[in-house]
């Protein structure tokens, strides 16, 4: 453990470091980036990773409730209708999220392809994980659904609970009306201009461009480098799976630049939230004895805090 935290920690650091550097950058020559990469209209390219680039979180969620299902059994018993519950709840609400984002962003998608191409790849990451799983201890594994849940559930909540009343304007609503005044830095708020808009005609969703929600939700496939924690299979792995997961969110990043929806602030500051959750979850969950024994003491089944301890 103390080599995968070193891991970790280095890889957050450096990490941080780049996402430091987008946002600097993108502080000074945020509308000029956005105006070279936006070609004006949208492309099958940015409408594939519209529909499906967030996907990583609402998979993450399902899998962590089909976790929780497999391994309730080492949890209070007395407790058992309410992580039924909360196991259904994740697979059917993350099922439920991942068509609406993708219908709600590509309006002329069926709904059944979502629904296809979601409940394909979280039967194949679930079946997966139960395998790679299948000789772990109950805790350990539950500590992992705990850390999926805080981390997805967090960067969803605080990314929409910054991005509604902020109000910064779109790039395709700037680039659409030729009116470069309706351009506000990342730091200053445009909920006035979205007022005057928004009574006006102009749809509310033009003004959620800060933070990037699919930027922040493509993150969340990151935390695939928390799979050596849970099973030794992937024991070594931890950078290259951290990397698959930050090559996917900043493919993700790019597309939503292209299609004139965000800056490059709004990516960065997006990847930022999910990594401080992550970083946050894992130290919680992972390396604050303390706090996960507290946890686990009130979940667990007296039992298997026994043997645990044994």
């Amino acid at each position: 453990m103390k080599q995968l935290k070193r891991s970790y920690v280095r890889s957050a650091r450096l990490l941080f470091a780049l996402l430091l550097a987008c946002m600097i950058a993108g502080s000074i020559y945020d509308f000029q980036i956005s105006s070279f990469l936006y070609p004006g209209k949208e492309s099958s390219f940015g409408q594939f990773f519209a529909a499906f680039g967030e996907l990583p979180a609402f998979l993450a969620l399902i899998c962590a409730g089909v976790l929780l299902f497999r391994h309730r059994g080492c949890l209070r018993r007395d407790w058992n209708v309410l992580f039924l519950i909360g196991a259904f709840g994740l697979i059917f609400g993350g099922i439920f999220l991942s068509v609406h984002e993708a219908t709600d962003n590509v309006p002329a998608m069926p709904a059944w392809v979502p629904l296809l191409v979601t409940v394909f790849f979280a039967a194949l990451c679930s079946a997966a994980l139960l395998l790679v799983t299948s000789g772990a201890q109950g805790k350990t594994v539950i500590r992992f659904v705990l850390t999926l849940i805080f981390v997805c559930v967090g960067t969803m909540l605080l990314i929409n609970i910054i991005k509604v009343p902020w109000g910064r304007a779109r790039m395709r609503l700037i680039a659409s009306t030729g009116n470069a005044s309706y351009f506000t830095p990342w730091w200053k708020a445009g909920s006035s201009l979205k007022n005057q808009l928004v009574a006006e005609g102009v749809a509310s969703d033009e003004f959620r461009s800060f933070p990037s929600g699919h930027t922040a939700c493509a993150a969340c496939a990151m935390l695939a480098a928390l799979l050596p924690t849970v099973s030794r299979r992937f024991r070594g792995k931890e950078k290259r799976l951290g990397l698959s997961g930050a090559l996917w969110t900043a493919i993700v990043a790019f597309s939503r630049l292209r299609m004139g929806a965000h800056f490059l602030t709004d990516v960065t500051m997006a990847w930022l939230v999910t990594l401080g959750l992550t970083v946050l979850g894992v130290y919680l969950f992972y390396f604050n004895r303390k706090f996960f024994q507290f946890v686990w003491d009130l979940i667990s089944e007296r039992e298997e805090q026994t043997y645990e301890e044994a």
